[in-house]
């Protein structure tokens, strides 16, 4: 960890703080964390770690939302020195473990009646979530 730079009372700007983004960023990996676990997804699972990053990825850069197949998978699958077949295939079998485990629980997290998400749908759940839960926080 950096040492705490002080500077006089009148300089107080963004600038100064240059921890400050990462901070920002360990939050948002933390709250995306606490998402997943939510679903009771099993952090073993290599899709566990894939949509922690994907949902990381879509709050940091929302356009990477507009497709997943061209442009969230092959930005994790970048991350991860794997495919974005391989990708997509973790997720949803991450998905479809928590769902066979406990579908009761799962559907009590949504708040439509699915049987099963898509993936989409797991991670607009998750931006919604985390984003109304940092507008609350301030």
């Amino acid at each position: 960890m950096s040492p705490v730079i002080s500077y006089p009372a009148t300089h107080h700007t963004e600038s100064f703080y240059p921890n400050r983004s990462a901070l920002q960023s360990r939050r948002t990996e933390l709250d995306a964390a606490r998402f997943v676990q939510k679903l009771h997804i099993r952090s073993h699972l290599k899709g566990y770690s894939y949509l922690i990053t994907a949902i990381v990825l879509g709050i940091n850069d929302p356009h990477l939302l507009s497709s997943l197949t061209h442009l969230l998978y092959p930005a994790v699958a970048s991350v991860y020195n794997t495919t974005p077949a391989a990708v997509e295939r973790n997720i949803r079998t991450a998905i479809d473990l928590a769902v066979q485990h406990d579908p009761e629980h799962l559907q009590s997290v949504f708040y439509y009646r699915t049987r099963k998400p898509y993936i989409s749908e797991v991670l607009s759940l998750a931006l919604e979530t985390i984003r109304l839960n940092a507008y609350e926080a301030m």
